[in-house]
């Protein structure tokens, strides 16, 4: 049981491998004559041969005539006997023929040396041949490789879509047709690029799975645009044209029909035909869905260039009677386009939902067979031993095939990598950016940069997450910040849809400038809270020192004072924080201070404590508080109060919850303040100020 898209994956890229190792080794095994033969004027003409060939008698130009083998009937060749496809011939009867005498031609070559008859200058000559038992890699045209490519590309990527969408009908339907498709190259692969002969069977079954295959193709394109990217038909027409096309192949595969126009040319051609009328329709269906458009824009005009384009060069002239316009096996390469386009159409447009990821287990999977393949080449191509060609081929894939894969993902998905130095300036413009048009302009940049969207709009309703809308046109943005919820369009100028993927990312983003922009607010509060404080010390400490310098009739002393000021204002500017000091050595430090203040302006005080104050550590903020209440108090007795004498009562009193509350009264003998002098110029701590820093 396949339990991951991995295992299937990988048993899907295997099929093709030993699909083509099975062509590769049948093209091997065949006689070899080192000849390059082409049907010309109803003969097999010599296009090209190996100087230190089986053949190195025969000329360019030489035409064959026959073949005599080993004390037996002469056989005859023709320009039938090189054709490249057989489907070429008119009916089916000359195509078994076809097949009958390649093998009895390919059971004379392997018998042993043989004589090629061949006209030259107006005469017929017979030159021995020794035909080599292996055909040589090297031999090998490269239209061979092209076909095998193609049947490898086609399963590998079908395959691809079906291990991740296992479920859907749709990747079904695209794993038949590569299937098809596959089995179809590669068969053609096999009898195109012959030397001369096959043996009749293998003729035979491979110009059938190139039959079944084509027809295959077509059927799987039908049913999947029946079905994608929306079904607009029921469920069982779907198996209309299985049943009508199957039908079909298997009367082909089996050659019960007459004509080649019967097996394989019409069919094909009303395949197509099919195929562009359920585009089409597709065309209709999806007015109003700008997701299954950009997926049926894209890979409907990747099937119609490649399969169409194939269909218009070989198919449809060989229905007709003419002769195709360049070769079958060239043409195959027009079914790349197909799975290219479908390739990158499933990373800009999210084709059959496959996110992302599906590309890095490709990719991944891709690797293993680019070893394999390396090595098998390395060994037999080259000659190499096995280790130092597992070795070499490793090599290359850890070096080159690994570190290159993400940056083919990215250029495919139309991606451009954003380095960590501009994500985070990014980042800090809208973080730090003053005002909310300020921001929003800010934010529209780094979403420009970072997915290139063709419209950025603010959205219909607040979200607080990152949503896709639309099938992945379009993705809602949660708010930040001054800016509200905002909606892209269409990413990377359209060419793309948004993916899960792409959501998590700016999930990130968002959450990183959310981030920065309470960093800077924690830092504006704290910057606030220093200026009030700055403010409130100066207002305290210095407006009592300045003051007492005021009203002291000692020179000396005010210059003291003015210093002492000069150097408390120092403090307060350049130290954020008290220290943490013993209760007693802040009371006498205060006593003295505000003593001498008052004295300076002939105050004089009365100082009292209980005796059981606790000599503890009192903390920095307690401390402040409690200077800023006594500073205060000093300053309002010289300010306002005309007093001759002040008093100052330090007790400990029970708080709330039994926590012990330090009481704080000063008094004075003067004419105080009424309320209705206080305004709001009036400064200092109010009573719950204090309160909130812990004394009363």
């Amino acid at each position: 049981m396949l339990r991951t898209p991995f295992i299937l994956l990988s048993g899907l890229i295997a099929l093709p491998m030993i699909s083509a190792a099975v062509v590769l080794w049948l093209a091997l095994t065949q006689p070899f004559l080192g000849l390059h033969l082409v049907p010309q004027e109803g003969a097999a003409v010599v296009a090209g041969r190996l100087d230190d060939g089986p053949s190195a008698g025969l000329r360019f130009g030489d035409r064959l005539v026959a073949l005599i083998p080993g004390g037996g009937a002469p056989l005859a060749i023709s320009a039938e006997d090189v054709i490249e496809e057989p489907d070429g011939l008119p009916t089916v009867a000359a195509m078994q023929e076809m097949f009958a005498h390649s093998g009895a031609l390919d059971a004379a070559l392997r018998a042993g040396p043989v004589e090629l008859v061949v006209a030259r200058d107006g005469a017929e000559l017979a030159l021995p041949v020794r035909p080599g038992d292996m055909r040589p890699m090297s031999d090998l045209p490269g239209v061979f490789w092209v076909q095998l490519l193609v049947g490898l590309s086609a399963v590998w990527i079908g395959g691809w879509v079906l291990a991740v969408r296992r479920r859907e009908p749709a990747a079904a339907w695209l794993a038949l047709s590569a299937v098809g498709l596959m089995a179809s190259s590669h068969a053609a692969a096999l009898y195109s690029t012959r030397e001369l002969a096959l043996p009749e069977m293998v003729f035979a079954f491979a110009s059938a799975v190139n039959t079944g295959g084509a027809l295959a193709f077509g059927i799987g394109m039908i049913c999947l645009f029946l079905v994608y990217p929306v079904r607009y038909l029921p469920r069982w027409a779907v198996w209309l044209p299985v049943a009508v096309f199957g039908t079909w192949a298997v009367l082909a595969v089996l050659r019960l029909t007459v004509t080649s126009v019967m097996t394989i040319h019409l069919p094909v051609l009303i395949e197509m035909i099919c195929i562009l009328v359920a585009a089409t329709a597709q065309v209709v269906v999806t007015r109003g869905n700008p997701h299954a458009r950009a997926a049926l824009r894209w890979f409907g005009l990747s099937v119609t260039l490649g399969a169409g384009g194939f269909v218009g060069l070989i198919a449809m002239p060989q229905a007709f009677g003419m002769e195709p316009q360049i070769s079958q096996g060239h043409a195959f390469g027009l079914f790349l386009i197909v799975y290219a386009g479908l390739a990158v159409g499933v990373a800009r447009y999210r084709l059959f939902d496959l996110e992302f990821y599906a590309f890095r287990m490709l990719f991944y999977a891709g690797g293993v067979a680019l070893l394999l393949l390396l090595d098998a080449a390395l060994v037999y191509a080259v000659t190499m031993d096995r280790f130092p060609a597992f070795s070499l081929a490793l090599l290359v894939v850890a070096f080159l095939y690994l570190p290159a894969r993400d940056e083919l993902a990215r250029a495919l998905g139309g991606r451009r990598a954003t380095t960590t130095e501009e994500l985070l300036d990014l980042v800090s413009g809208v973080a730090l950016a003053q005002g909310a048009a300020a921001q929003r302009d800010k934010l529209h940049e780094l979403l420009t940069v970072l997915f290139q969207p063709m419209e950025i709009t603010r959205a219909p309703q607040q979200v607080d997450a990152p949503v896709l809308r639309e099938g992945g046109a379009a993705m809602d943005l949660p708010g930040i910040d001054a800016v509200e919820s905002t909606r892209m369009k269409w990413s990377h100028r359209g060419r793309r849809l948004f993916s899960a993927r792409d959501a998590q990312r700016v999930a990130a983003v968002l959450q990183m400038a959310a981030q920065v922009i309470e960093r800077r607010r924690a830092y504006e509060a704290g910057a606030e809270e220093e200026r009030r404080r700055i403010n409130r010390d100066m207002h305290d400490n210095i407006g009592v020192q300045l003051l007492g310098a005021l009203h002291s009739r000692d020179p000396g002393r005010k210059d003291a004072l003015i210093r002492q000021t000069l150097t408390d204002l120092r403090e307060i500017v350049s130290t954020p924080a008290g220290e943490v000091v013993n209760m007693a050595d802040l009371l006498g430090d205060l006593r003295a201070e505000i003593s001498e203040h008052l004295s300076a302006a002939d105050v004089a005080l009365d100082w009292a404590q209980d005796a059981g104050l606790p000599d503890g550590p009192v903390a920095p903020h307690v401390a402040n508080s409690l200077r800023a209440i006594l500073r205060e108090a000093a300053s309002n007795v010289l300010h306002h109060s005309g007093a001759g004498r002040a008093q100052v009562a330090l007790t400990m009193r029970p708080g709330a919850g039994g926590a012990p509350r330090l009481m704080v009264r000063v008094s004075d003998d003067g004419r105080g303040l009424a309320a209705a002098q206080a305004g709001p110029w009036a400064r200092g701590l109010s009573p719950a100020a204090a309160l909130s820093n812990g004394v009363s």
